[in-house]
């Protein structure tokens, strides 16, 4: 994402590392929609919007910071 960010978008590394996964991935959308727009013979691509906690837990599970289940993984006693 780091990369998305600061090659395709021209933020600063700086910028880069503090924004959010999803706010990078909205910024991409917003990018290509634009282009796609304001390029004459492109083709716009309808996507289903994500929401943020889909997002959120898919950023999570790619860190490792899944929340365990509640109820699994826990001892009896």
């Amino acid at each position: 994402m780091f990369a998305y960010a600061t090659g395709w978008l021209g933020w600063s590394r700086s910028e880069a590392l503090d924004a959010p996964f999803p706010d990078i991935q909205l910024a991409l959308d917003g990018k290509v929609d634009f282009l796609a727009a304001t390029t004459p013979g492109a083709k716009r691509k309808t996507r289903k919007p994500k929401d943020a906690a889909e997002l959120k837990e898919r950023a999570r599970a790619v860190f490792g910071l899944k929340r365990p289940e509640q109820g699994k993984g826990r001892g009896a006693g």
